[in-house]
């Protein structure tokens, strides 16, 4: 949700929540669990990439896990889109498939993220495409295979196995349907 659709009660959360100590927003995490709204999941996830307590930032990856409402996978696909490459994208990525959102709408940043970040990063991309892949229609299936294919042989060694992991898994669902076989 932008800026302009937020209620006055709405921006005076989100702009007094960046002066607000850890254990405050820890607080006010606790009772967004239980009467949340999506307009403080972006400024929280901000939060994962500001200097912030290591205890914060667990808390805010455990909410990303737990939400429900699949208008969120929009939220968490563009700030994770927006800080490719930062180490705090790893654990936020992690959360992604971890959760029950289906983030196939916005595979072309995990792609880019499979195909551009270090081992770790890319691993958790891929575990997002994996529990995506059913979503996904033929025609696209085709277009990220061909995308990761053209980047496969300027991959270091370590990352072409698993970029070729992929391929297949796309292979195989485009092929099996929501069977996949290895």
């Amino acid at each position: 949700m932008n800026n302009l659709q937020q209620t006055e009660k709405q921006k005076s959360i989100v702009s007094s929540l960046k002066s607000m100590k850890d254990e405050q927003v820890i607080s006010l995490i606790q009772d967004f669990r239980e009467n949340g709204e999506l307009f403080i999941v972006e400024p929280l996830l901000e939060m994962i990439y500001s200097n912030r307590s290591f205890s914060l930032k667990e808390t805010i990856l455990e909410l990303v896990g737990d939400i429900k409402n699949q208008d969120a996978a929009e939220i968490i696909a563009k700030t994770i889109q927006n800080h490719i490459g930062d180490q705090n994208t790893t654990e936020l990525l992690s959360a992604c498939w971890q959760s029950n959102l289906d983030f196939s709408n916005y595979l072309p940043v995990f792609i880019e993220i499979l195909c551009s970040s270090d081992y770790q990063a890319s691993f958790e991309a891929f575990t997002v495409i994996e529990n995506s892949v059913g979503n996904i229609d033929k025609k696209s299936l085709d277009l990220y295979i061909t995308t990761i294919e053209s980047k496969l042989k300027i991959m270091p060694i370590e990352k072409q196995s698993l970029l070729t992991e992929t391929i297949v898994m796309l292979e195989s669902f485009k092929r099996n349907g929501s069977e996949l076989v290895f």
